[in-house]
């Protein structure tokens, strides 16, 4: 995992997931699932997050997965996310969660997040792993507790000033 420098995200983060509710969702192993199944449709609500870029403002909208069947498909099963989206897991908790690459067809960037919206570690660049078995598939995890999850497209967080 790189670790850069600690940065802070402005407490929109925080405020914005404060109004989401559900239960934690951790991915639980599962026979693996060609990328080519059907999946069932799940949607997101959105909301704008803000940081500070070299002492200027900076802001960008997002998606928000904060219930369990939202956590557990996240970006999956997408062929791309436009160059400045992203998608926000609210943990509703400070904890060390694990992530996976499961249907993820292109690389990532995530930023963990503390409860006071400070950025605690980024993992960088996180590659896909198509076709590779659930039990076979990477998990990540942040070295400290954390309340969210930015994910981003690769290289996004360095060249926003994320981190």
């Amino acid at each position: 995992m790189i670790a850069p420098p600690r940065a802070a995200l402005i407490a929109a983060i925080v405020l914005a997931c404060a109004a989401c509710s559900s239960s934690n969702s951790t991915p639980s192993p599962t026979p693996a699932e060609p990328d080519e199944t059907p999946q069932p449709t799940v949607t997101f609500g959105t909301t704008s997050i803000a940081w500070t870029r070299g002492g200027a403002p900076a802001s960008m909208q997002v998606e928000v997965a904060s219930s369990a069947a939202q956590s557990e498909r996240g970006l999956g099963y997408r062929d791309a996310l436009p160059e400045d989206a992203g998608m926000l897991f609210d943990l509703h908790e400070t904890r060390i969660p694990v992530f996976w690459m499961k249907g993820m067809r292109f690389p990532l960037d995530m930023v963990w997040i503390g409860e006071d919206g400070r950025v605690a570690e980024v993992t960088a660049n996180i590659p896909p792993q198509p076709g590779a078995a659930d039990v076979d598939l990477a998990r990540i995890s942040p070295a400290a507790p954390v309340r969210y999850v930015l994910e981003l497209n690769a290289g996004a967080a360095g060249r926003l000033g994320i981190g």
